[in-house]
């Protein structure tokens, strides 16, 4: 989980489609589990340089946000790009 957000942070952390493909969750799922992670410091977590750390929970942040304040929408916030990152 950490290692698909951390290949998507530069992208606005991952479409709903990709996040439902690679684990089976919705996003908001997805995100709070990220979130608690980050927070706990579990796993590789555990390791992430500090301003990697923050930007990865602060994504998680606004996309729970984003998804309580818009819960009748489909689109993503305008920061997100659903073009797949180049690269591993």
């Amino acid at each position: 989980m950490l290692a698909f957000a951390q290949k998507w942070r530069h992208w606005g952390g991952g479409s709903r489609e990709e996040i439902l493909v690679e684990f089976g969750l919705s996003q908001g799922v997805y995100f709070q589990h990220l979130l608690s992670q980050l927070n706990q410091r579990i796993g590789i977590a555990a390791g992430l340089p500090a301003p990697v750390l923050h930007q990865l929970a602060q994504k998680c942040r606004s996309r729970l946000r984003y998804r309580r304040t818009h819960p009748r929408r489909f689109a993503q916030p305008t920061d997100c790009d659903s073009r797949r990152p180049t690269g591993s």
